[in-house]
């Protein structure tokens, strides 16, 4: 029987969104990663994945579009100035990649945003992710998730003088067996229909999405210098578990 994916006939865009500008880590889209750009594992990943009519990535930078062209990536048309800030939400850069490629006579049906920075993303997740997609006919949207290390029950928050305050009082005396487990987003990648995001005000309503689960291994959330290490040292052991 073929898949949803092999059943749509849908034509398919990634956009990878990658500015220039890191605070916290500095040029972090290329920053080395196993012996590679950063970016460069999700590249080859989308492209290994062979579900993509077309591997965008969005970016103001000359080093950055230079490394996603030597990997097989798309850069034009190249972001403009008034939608690289650090304050621009991601819905109009979006929105205005579809309407430059519509120009052209390019037009896609569903459009994920793979984020660059995701080195331990495989393409089996993205093929994977896309027959769940299709299964609910592209009209929910795609999230990444993973589940919580804890139940949310068990929460607190601490005060600066370190006093706990409980986030759900008494949660933390329930048996975990009597409680329901969470799931959180992982920022890896995002699916969307191409009418969804041209009809949407903002990407804020989280109340039509649908869910992929990621392993927690997968979803290292890389803002400070020592998440690097720490998703290599996974990548490693992953690798090291093939070999045997």
């Amino acid at each position: 029987m073929p898949s949803p994916q092999a059943m749509t006939g849908r034509r398919r865009l990634a956009i990878l969104p990658a500015r220039g500008g890191s605070k916290r880590i500095p040029r972090k889209n290329v920053h080395p990663f196993m012996g590679k750009p950063m970016i460069a594992h999700t590249l080859l990943e989308a492209r290994a994945a062979a579900i993509f009519d077309r591997i965008h990535v969005s970016t103001d930078d000359e080093e950055i579009a230079g490394v996603a062209l030597s990997y097989g990536a798309d850069v034009t048309p190249r972001r403009p100035a008034n939608l690289s800030d650090d304050i621009t939400p991601l819905l109009p850069v979006a929105r205005w990649i579809l309407e430059q490629f519509e120009a052209q006579g390019e037009r896609y049906d569903d459009v994920f945003i793979l984020f660059p920075c995701s080195p331990l993303l495989e393409a089996d997740d993205l093929s994977a992710a896309y027959d769940v997609y299709c299964r609910h006919d592209g009209k929910r949207n795609l999230l990444t998730v993973a589940r919580a290390p804890v139940y949310p029950e068990w929460y607190f928050r601490r005060l600066d003088d370190g006093r706990l305050v409980p986030m759900t009082p008494g949660g933390s005396f329930v048996r975990g067996q009597d409680l329901e487990p969470a799931y959180y987003e992982t920022g890896t990648f995002t699916i969307f229909s191409r009418d969804w995001l041209m009809a949407a005000s903002s990407l804020e309503d989280d109340s039509n999405y649908i869910s992929y689960e990621l392993p927690s291994w997968k979803a290292v959330d890389i803002d400070e210098p020592e998440d690097i290490e720490f998703a290599e040292m996974l990548c490693m052991a992953r690798d090291r578990m093939r070999l045997l």
